[in-house]
């Protein structure tokens, strides 16, 4: 099930994380950027799954993928696809991706034009209201993950910020930055952990365990 967070919703519980819901160390701007960072990073783990279809112009190998907005990768093919009579089993064909996002088809036999191509393809997770976007696609159960990340990457740049600066405490900067390494380690383990499932899945075998729980606590900053 896809999460109802928007970037608002999303954010406050990053400040919940952060014990700054007032914003008085963090501005808006600031968890956004992070919150995007962090999604990136997610991105590249988990991307979001999506089925199109291309239908040819004209016949030939190669096939462009811009009618796939958005599109990260190809894991699988199906031609010559009928949507009003699908045969079974669906006609996989062999593959290769090429730069300028075509698509080359290895067969035997050459696609021609009005052919149906139908695409299995990765393309990036949205939250809505970050980047224009319109809908939310990650799951809900990982939510606390991409909160993590953001709250850690967040963390990060305070400390580096603060520790540039005349007449700051040292201890609370040295406190927040282990702070944050903690939290990108849990995001970071977390990642590998979504990223073995999503080659499992990619490949057909069973996904991998289920991530741990998180611990949202923080000590007050001061």
């Amino acid at each position: 099930m896809a999460s109802s967070e928007t970037l608002t919703t999303l954010r406050d519980r990053v400040e919940l994380v952060l014990q700054d819901s007032s914003n008085l160390k963090w501005s808006s701007g600031q968890l956004d950027e992070a919150i995007e960072m962090a999604l990136q990073r997610y991105n590249r783990s988990f991307p979001d799954e999506a089925i199109g279809t291309i239908t040819l112009a004209a016949a030939g190998r190669e096939i462009s993928l811009a009618t796939l907005t958005g599109w990260l990768g190809v894991r699988r093919v199906w031609w010559d696809y009928d949507s009003s009579d699908p045969e079974y089993p669906p006609n996989w064909r062999d593959f290769e991706v090429w730069p300028g996002a075509i698509l080359y088809i290895r067969d035997s036999e050459e696609p021609q034009s009005g052919d149906v191509v139908r695409v299995w393809y990765t393309r990036p997770h949205t939250l809505d209201g970050l980047a224009s976007a319109t809908a939310t696609t990650f799951p809900y159960d990982h939510e606390e993950i991409i909160i993590t990340g953001a709250a850690a990457l967040a963390a990060y740049a305070r400390a580096i910020g603060r520790s540039e600066k005349v007449n700051v405490d040292s201890d609370v900067t040295a406190r927040l930055q282990a702070w944050a390494k903690d939290k990108l380690a849990q995001f970071q383990a977390a990642l590998r952990k979504l990223e073995a499932a999503s080659a499992a899945q990619a490949s057909g075998i069973a996904p991998g365990p289920a991530l741990d729980r998180w611990d949202t606590e923080i000590d007050r900053w001061r």
